[in-house]
């Protein structure tokens, strides 16, 4: 055999071996693909109001009342605060926004120093009531015990500055539903883009 045959046989084996060889980068790339498929299913499909929510609640239960207050609109957060507040402006309370919501983590912190909340609560958010609008939403949702649902709320939310944040929340129970389906969220809107920019009016 000619030298050449010797050098062509075993240049051949290792290109194919390279061929099988996966690269360690692509195993990388699935397992990326895998996560943001698992978080698609876990929170893409959930809109942002009911998370808003549903992280207000979580933060409640494990007592972050940082993160309480994060997801608390401004104007529900100055009722519980000083008239320092009071005099203030619409675009005035959400420019002061970092020191607002500091003060109001301090506020309810010590509101619920001695409350303690019962092992195992959890929210379970009723979908078929969620309405988003441009400046608002309704989310409603049931305090769960042991697996049975104890009492209900509706929250209504605000976008303040691109993040809905909650503006109230109120008990309500299964008489109201129906109103609160078919309540044109245009109507709430509508008040709250009067409220964000009064100088519109």
């Amino acid at each position: 055999m000619d030298k050449s045959s010797h050098e062509t046989t075993p240049r051949s084996d290792v290109d194919k071996n390279a061929k099988r060889r996966v690269p360690r980068a692509l195993f990388a790339i699935i397992l990326i693909c895998f996560a943001g498929l698992y978080w698609f299913a876990a929170y893409g499909d959930t809109p942002a109001p009911e998370k808003t929510v549903k992280n207000f609640y979580q933060a409640y239960f494990n007592r972050d009342f940082n993160t309480v207050a994060q997801n608390l609109s401004v104007f529900w957060s100055v009722r519980l605060l000083s008239d320092d507040y009071a005099s203030m402006t619409p675009a005035e309370l959400l420019a002061n926004r970092a020191k607002i919501e500091k003060d109001v983590a301090i506020a309810i912190a010590d509101i619920e120093k001695d409350n303690q909340i019962p092992a195992g609560v959890t929210i379970s958010v009723m979908k078929d009531y969620t309405k988003v609008g441009k400046e608002s939403a309704i989310v409603v949702y049931s305090f769960m015990e042991g697996g049975k649902a104890t009492s209900m709320e509706a929250a209504i939310l605000i976008l303040e500055k691109g993040q809905f944040r909650i503006f109230n929340m109120s008990p309500v129970d299964a008489s109201v539903l129906d109103q609160i389906k078919s309540l044109d969220i245009n109507i709430l809107d509508q008040n709250f883009a009067d409220l964000l920019n009064p100088q519109a009016q």
